[in-house]
């Protein structure tokens, strides 16, 4: 598989096109959002169409599509992750990258090199980390999906007394990227550990299993040629690691398996020392020592002996979503500022992460789905909306926040890029009507759609397996999010280009790809919930094929039970007509002229 050998450095990477500002107002929502309230969603009948046309520009190329584009990420509670029956799924929907450790609090905690957990908790358990999560179980799913993310130990050392040591992460990249034959000596960590050299690990990575076991076994896995791994993070989330305080936590983080009611996990960082529980994060609120500068300076250092190892990688460093509040302790709260004053010279990528979909206003236990797809909620008042959904309005926050800390704290002409090395959902709160569940598939493909054509360079989706319709049900059943990454696969892949596509259509997103074949695809998003939508698609200069393939999904697939409906589309020119269902998804492939 074929991989960048730099990250884009675009100047308007972060000038979002599709997202407008708009103060918050008060929520006038067209009729379509009001239909989404309540219980009469069940009974409703299908309206009359809906009218708009799309232009398309195969002539302006915005972003491109590569082989690390997608990714996907398991909670850390998910042992069926990697399992025989979940790869091909994977394989089936388009995911060409996996994150590893995963989410959870996990890789703060996790040790690469005993394949282990260490527990820093004197008062308090840590979650279990089964045989199926850990690396000899994740290598042949890098091998058949493509690639990996990898989530460096930031908040720990090996005997859990302090920090993440740079020298062992070093030490990873020579394990997973290094050759035998290496003999750069990689050197000891604060604590005296000896990390020796690149050709160490890389020997015993590619060795097999002694009969005797010395310990070093789970290490031994018989992959003798490196696995090239191009993109790695200096922690997931830093941010979420008690510097900003800690909610209360409802039952014990250990026990924790995604359901509604369990709060999620922090991620541990322990530069400031232990906690005697992890309920206890909250009490570093404010030390500098866990603070964003002192992250970002220790990202430098990690970066310098990462790269001493291997130059070639991408290394990028935590960012977030700033909030919007006075709360000095707001999670988020000047955290950009802090680190790429300290970083950004040394950063390939900014790391973000995205988890939308709050609790409806009338029923907590809910998912919000007008929030979701059509009007944010304002933070500190539901009564005020914005004009843009969930996502929209995240993005703009954090894209108008780094564009300016990018002049002001970056080297000239340095603008990393974004990576979203998590989007999702959260994953304990179901909709409302069973009708709705399309929802999920809708969010999806917007939010990776819009993300990868706004220049992110990966964006990982999360979790695989969840309690609510996400990914994948418990038993491997497809769920809406499943279908829509699957369908954007099915219009775009490495080498393939996002092109300029517009409609005046409120709740009507339109993508446009040229294709590296020759061809043409279109990606429509349906959000109105009552109403399909004829699209009179125009394309200057076309020349294309006359037929093509459709393919749809949404609520009547959702209803039914069904997967993604295939059918021939003709009469296809400068202009044609496209039928997209009322709240679904579609992709139009269109060959190039014979």
């Amino acid at each position: 598989m074929a991989f960048q050998t730099s990250l884009p450095q675009l100047k308007n990477v972060l000038t979002p096109t599709r997202i407008i500002w708009r103060q918050p107002k008060r929520s006038l929502l067209l009729a379509a959002s009001a239909l989404l309230a309540g219980t009469v969603l069940a009974g409703l009948p299908a309206q009359a169409q809906l009218k708009t046309k799309v232009d398309v520009d195969v002539s302006k190329p915005r972003a491109m599509v590569y082989a690390t584009s997608i990714g996907i990420a398991p909670d850390r509670w998910d042992s069926k992750a990697w399992d025989a029956t979940t790869i091909p799924l994977l394989q089936d929907s388009g995911v060409t990258l996996l994150k590893f450790p995963g989410n959870g609090g996990t890789a703060g905690l996790f040790r690469w090199s005993t394949n282990t957990i260490i527990n820093p908790y004197p008062d308090d358990k840590v979650a279990d980390f089964p045989k199926e999560r850990q690396f000899p179980a994740v290598a042949p799913a890098i091998d058949k999906l493509g690639t990996a993310m990898i989530t460096i130990n930031y908040g720990s050392n090996m005997d859990g007394s302090g920090g993440g040591e740079p020298a062992e992460a070093a030490a990873w990249v020579a394990y997973l990227n290094g050759s035998s034959d290496n003999t750069m000596e990689i050197g000891k960590d604060s604590k005296g550990n000896d990390w020796k050299t690149v050709g160490y690990w890389a020997a015993l990575r590619g060795a097999d299993p002694l009969p005797t076991d010395d310990g070093k076994n789970v290490l031994r896995i018989g992959h003798s040629q490196p696995f090239g791994i191009q993109l790695w993070t200096i922690g997931n989330d830093a941010y979420n690691n008690g510097f900003y305080g800690q909610d209360h936590t409802l039952g014990a983080d250990w026990k924790t398996t995604g359901l509604f009611g369990q709060s999620y996990p922090m991620e541990p960082d322990l530069h400031m020392g232990t906690v005697p529980t992890a309920k206890d994060w909250g009490k570093h609120v404010g030390n500098s020592k866990v603070g964003p500068v002192a992250y970002g300076q220790n990202v430098v250092q990690f970066v310098k002996a990462m790269k001493a190892v291997d130059p070639k990688i991408f290394i990028g460093a935590a960012v977030a979503v700033p909030p919007i509040s006075s709360d000095p302790n707001a999670m988020g709260k000047k955290w950009n500022e802090g680190v790429l004053k300290a970083a950004c010279g040394s950063m390939d990528f900014a790391a973000v992460s995205f988890s939308e979909g709050r609790g409806d206003p009338k029923d907590s236990e809910f998912l919000d789905v007008d929030s979701l797809l059509h009007s944010s909620k304002y933070n500190f008042n539901a009564d005020l909306h914005y004009d843009r959904d969930d996502i929209q309005q995240d993005y703009a926050l954090l894209s108008g926040d780094l564009i300016e800390k990018y002049k002001k704290y970056c080297p000239a002409n340095h603008f990393p890029p974004l990576v979203v090395d998590g989007i999702g959902m959260n994953a304990w709160l179901p909709t409302r009507e069973p009708g709705m569940k399309a929802a999920v598939a809708l969010y999806a493909a917007e939010a990776i759609s819009t993300l990868l054509e706004e220049g992110a360079y990966t964006v990982v989706w999360g979790p695989i397996h969840g309690p609510s319709p996400t990914f994948l049900s418990e038993d491997d059943k497809p769920q809406p999010a499943f279908y829509a990454i699957k369908l954007l696969h099915t219009a775009a892949g490495p080498g393939d280009t996002f092109v300029t596509a517009s409609s005046p259509l409120e709740f009507f997103d339109t993508y446009a790809f040229k294709r590296h074949d020759g061809g043409l695809a279109l990606l429509f998003v349906n959000k109105v919930y009552d109403r399909s939508v004829t699209a009179t698609v125009n394309v200057p200069g076309y020349s294309y094929a006359k037929s093509g393939t459709k393919y749809d999904w949404g609520k009547a697939e959702s209803d039914g039970g069904k997967g993604i409906t295939e059918s021939k589309i003709d009469n296809l020119g400068g202009s044609f007509n496209v039928e997209v269902p009322r709240f679904g998804v579609t992709v139009v492939v269109i060959p190039k002229a014979d």
